[in-house]
């Protein structure tokens, strides 16, 4: 069954609606087949953010997090979750890490320090701003806030090189828009997306599909655009991941039977996750 390869929990600094705990018996309770915890860490938050609140270490602690995962899959083994689950269900070690140039030593002395299952790549701050608080759109038409955003993800991923598995969330721009234009499309941004679609390609990265993201947020509802997925598929890419981005146990598992037959409905056949940084591939 699915993988859940994207969840918050305790020890994320915005976390706190949830517990490792919680989030796994949520997935157990949905039939999941495993859930990867990516707790935040971003080494650079822009000053900005305190003028709407105070600026929060956003790094977890590593060792604390992996120790009760370890704990819990050890629960879960001896049958505390169920006898269907201590058969099959995984918990797995993971982490998002925030891409901004001016953390790249602090990220890079970071990830040759700890080892993980997954490492997912995000972009949640650029130019100085957050975008969830607005500045970094003003001056900006639609398509320079999103095509800045999607040329800041290739140059850091370049840069990450080998020391990530997934693309995050390549759409969270839009999340936050105050624009008409709702979503990332393909056709907006032909060149671009074929520069990131062939690097995940031809590396062996993976696409997520976050559930998250397509929720109706300030009367406004992003869609997926089922042609990034076609044309990663033509450039020879097969891993897709699906991740809730939750940060409450409720959100663990949101839609993905839907967006699972969405993928199905490409060509696609299988749902990826990593172990040890391994791809792994469950059938759809």
């Amino acid at each position: 069954m699915y993988y859940d390869t994207h969840n918050h929990s305790q020890f994320s600094f915005d976390g706190a609606r949830t517990t490792l705990e919680k989030s796994t018996a949520s997935a157990i309770s949905k039939g999941l087949g495993g859930i990867c915890f990516t707790d935040h860490c971003d080494f650079y938050v822009p000053e900005m953010k305190a003028d709407f609140e105070p600026i929060v270490c956003e790094v977890f602690d590593v060792a604390a997090q992996q120790q009760e995962i370890d704990s819990i899959n050890a629960r879960i083994a001896g049958g505390e979750f169920g006898r269907e689950a201590a058969r099959k269900f995984k918990v797995l070690k993971g982490i998002e890490v925030g891409m901004e140039e001016k953390s790249r030593p602090e990220l890079e002395k970071h990830l040759s320090e700890n080892c993980f299952d997954q490492i997912t790549a995000s972009v949640h701050y650029l130019e100085d701003s957050d975008p969830y608080y607005g500045p970094y759109y003003k001056g900006k038409n639609w398509k320079e806030a999103y095509g800045r955003y999607l040329e800041a993800y290739l140059r850091e991923m370049k840069w990450l090189g080998d020391r990530f598995d997934i693309m995050g969330h390549f759409d969270y721009i839009t999340r936050y828009a105050p624009y008409p234009k709702e979503s990332i499309l393909y056709r907006d941004f032909p060149g671009l997306f074929d520069e990131i679609l062939r690097f995940l390609a031809e590396n062996g990265k993976a696409i997520e599909i976050n559930t998250k993201t397509y929720k109706t947020y300030r009367m406004r509802t992003p869609q997926l655009d089922r042609d990034i997925f076609i044309r990663f598929m033509e450039l020879g890419g097969e891993a897709i991941v699906l991740g809730s981005d939750s940060h409450d146990c409720e959100q663990v598992g949101y839609r993905f039977e839907y967006y699972a037959q969405f993928v199905k409905s490409l060509g696609f056949r299988r749902l990826a996750h990593f172990e040890n940084r391994k791809l792994k591939m469950v059938t759809i």
